[in-house]
């Protein structure tokens, strides 16, 4: 009795000794002491969640309830949207205007008055050089002592409707015997002289620079133009080009 006795004693203490870990090892008495057991506890990290896994799951989640009206209005508006036409309409067509027979102050005052401001215009100024008239005469030969001679002789013949150009220039001295619109009046004229034995007459065309202003733009906007008084009052001759 006394021996099991002492080997039961023995026994416990083992038991004890092993409990507190007095061998060497121990087992865990709970939550305090295993969180005390862990390795860096303060290391230890949540990650969240994967927002593109997220993203993936709430598209292929069902829509709710509440969202499929909203759904089916927006589908019906867009069936209801009138269709945008294929086309838009044309703009006018671009017109052209000329407006000619001008001297220098119609055209400048047509420019200040009747096209002043249209930025919806082009405009481009042009000159010509036409004659407008045609002008017998005896050129200008030995200075003004022999055009005074030839005009004595012209009045022995009884032509008296003459005189002897001053104006300094290629013209000087020359002996005027007539100007006229056309080249026909003057060679007729000038037949008549000849016949009188008038022999070193002849004709020159007399030259005036004449402008025009071509105008391109809107047609409605030229015909307004073209009716209205600083035009009219131009006297231009109006007539279409070629945009």
């Amino acid at each position: 009795m006394r021996v099991l006795f002492v080997v039961l004693v023995l026994l416990n203490l083992l038991a004890l000794a092993s409990a507190r870990g007095w061998l060497g090892t121990s087992t865990p008495q709970g939550e305090p002491e295993r969180l005390s057991n862990q390795l860096n506890p303060g290391r230890i990290v949540l990650r969240p969640t994967d927002p593109v896994a997220a993203g993936t799951s709430q598209a292929n989640s069902p829509l709710p309830a509440e969202a499929i009206p909203a759904a089916d209005e927006r589908a019906q508006a867009e069936a209801d949207r009138p269709e945008t036409p294929a086309s838009t309409a044309l703009a006018p067509a671009d017109a052209c205007v000329n407006y000619a027979g001008l001297t220098e102050a119609q055209a400048e005052n047509l420019m200040q008055t009747a096209f002043a401001g249209r930025t919806d215009l082009r405009f481009e100024r042009k000159t010509t050089s036409t004659p407008s008239a045609w002008w017998v005469r005896i050129p200008p030969s030995g200075g003004k002592e022999a055009a005074e001679r030839r005009v004595a002789e012209l009045r022995a013949l009884g032509i008296n409707d003459l005189f002897i150009v001053q104006d300094a220039g290629p013209n000087q001295f020359a002996v005027s015997l007539g100007l006229f619109k056309t080249e026909a009046k003057a060679q007729q004229h000038l037949a008549t002289l000849q016949k009188r034995r008038v022999q070193t007459a002849g004709i020159a065309a007399r030259s005036a620079v004449v402008h025009r202003i071509e105008v391109s733009g809107p047609a409605t906007s030229l015909e307004t133009i073209s009716r209205s008084r600083p035009v009219r009052q131009s006297g231009a001759t109006v007539s279409k080009c070629k945009p």
